[in-house]
């Protein structure tokens, strides 16, 4: 599936691959899947998997063709400017069978920005898998490379995210309804309702315990789907049972969330 701002799916399967030694080394922290997480959240579609690779053909190469297999649309992060690990665009290229070819846009960008400083190391950044769609931004500046169903960003979180945003609406594939249930119990006591209220309504339900002090809840119950219908219906249902719950005591209930 190759999403365009012309369609509207009703679902989009993603897979993350964050490329770079210094995120496993812990010498750099990855802020780009947390980011890129909560904004396809926003914008309907699912994460499903993120995985973290050192600057390695043997990692990335297999990975990625598992990555692309599986989910609808991948991102890569990182792994392609001008230096000797940098080695995203190569791995792409030889994980689905492409040769690199050097494209004239590409050389044009460079031989102007960099000019007379202009390296065999930069040339590196304008040779691409073959037959890769280059998406541009308003800025003209750079774009993104797009292969098969990857969409190949720049490591950098200011740039990551830029070049994100040019892209955005087209992963937009409808919204979830999320309404929270905040509750004075143990976990373990309320674990029977929920899973009969997830089969029984066909919904997704989390339940995330709190421990701080000064937190006016135990447990954050969250109940979601693509539709709002049965949201309601399982919410309500979660609601009348654990209050008739003898065994939780009268006070369990702080406050019933609205939708995010």
């Amino acid at each position: 599936m190759t999403p365009s701002l012309s369609s509207s799916p009703r679902s989009l399967s993603v897979g993350i691959m964050l490329i770079g030694n210094e995120l496993l080394s812990g010498k750099v922290e990855d802020l780009n899947a947390s980011y890129l997480i909560k904004r396809l959240r926003e914008l309907g579609a699912t994460v499903e998997r993120v995985v973290m690779v050192p600057d390695r053909f043997d990692d990335i190469e297999p990975e990625l063709r598992a990555l692309s297999e599986r989910f609808d649309v991948v991102f890569t992060s990182g792994g392609v400017g001008p230096t000797h690990d940098d080695i995203t665009l190569e791995a792409v290229a030889r994980a689905f069978g492409r040769p690199l070819e050097q494209r004239s846009a590409l050389l044009e960008l460079v031989q102007g920005y960099f000019q007379e400083q202009l390296t065999d190391a930069h040339l590196r950044m304008t040779r691409v898998p073959e037959n890769t769609e280059l998406l541009w931004g308003e800025d003209q500046r750079w774009p993104v490379f797009y292969v098969k169903n990857v969409y190949i960003l720049p490591g950098v979180p200011r740039l990551f995210r830029a070049k994100f945003e040019q892209l955005a609406e087209r992963f937009r594939c409808g919204a979830f309804t999320l309404r929270s249930l905040y509750l004075n119990a143990e976990e373990g006591l309320i674990a029977a309702h929920l899973a009969r209220a997830e089969e029984r309504f066909d919904v997704q339900i989390g339940s995330y315990p709190r421990f701080e002090k000064g937190v006016p809840y135990r447990v954050r119950v969250t109940v979601e789907s693509r539709d709002e219908a049965p949201v309601i219906e399982a919410i309500s249902w979660l609601r009348d049972t654990i209050r008739s719950d003898a065994s939780l005591g009268a006070e369990v209930f702080v406050e019933v969330g609205e939708a995010l």
